[in-house]
């Protein structure tokens, strides 16, 4: 049985996307690494029904970018995002005073992680978008995403993995593994990071 919004169109399938995972979503290219490998995320939809009726006709945002200066597409590497000074971090990636995620007119953004083999260790956090009153440059949110990330990876080390590929231990990936590649709208005011592994 079909149920049709009163209030909002019927959602052509031409307009939905056929793609589960942020890489097919996003499109990006690929790495000139061979050992850093592009972690096979799901992306996050809401439980609820109504929710993901509610979000389908929501415009998404443009993937922001976290590049090394000359390296486009490839990824910053999470430990120098949150061990840097923000001088350290504005000399080494690209648009990094570039005020970011301003453009939404949220306050906030939720951010979530779900990592393969992981999906049953909970990770939800809130961003605010201005801190200290002025909007959040890219270094400033690569720097965010990164200490969340680290939090993950403490976290999740305690907990069984339903994946051997992506396992997050101290014998397998561990937080030094990780790059963060972009920040992907996936839903209304969620986030999600486009993550690389790189084991070298």
């Amino acid at each position: 049985m079909s149920y049709t919004n009163p209030l909002h169109p019927p959602v052509r399938s031409s307009n939905i996307s056929q793609y589960s995972t942020l890489e097919g979503a996003a499109g990006f290219t690929r790495f000139l690494s061979t050992t850093r490998h592009r972690l096979p995320q799901q992306s996050y939809k809401p439980s609820s029904k109504w929710d993901q009726a509610m979000g389908q006709n929501v415009r998404r945002h443009a993937a922001i970018q976290f590049d090394h200066i000359g390296y486009n597409g490839q990824g910053v590497q999470m430990r120098e995002l949150s061990a840097r000074s923000d001088a350290a971090i504005a000399a080494m990636i690209q648009g990094a005073a570039d005020t970011v995620l301003s453009h939404t007119g949220r306050e906030r953004i939720t951010f979530r992680i779900v990592w393969p083999g992981y999906e049953h260790v909970e990770c939800c956090d809130q961003l605010v978008l201005n801190p200290g009153g002025r909007p959040i440059t890219r270094a400033q949110l690569g720097k965010s995403v990164a200490q969340i990330f680290a939090r993950f990876v403490e976290k999740a080390r305690n907990e069984p993995s339903r994946s051997s590929q992506w396992n997050l231990t101290s014998s397998g990936i561990r937080f030094e593994h990780l790059v963060l590649v972009a920040l992907v709208n996936v839903w209304e005011g969620v986030w999600q990071a486009d993550v690389a592994v790189d084991l070298r």
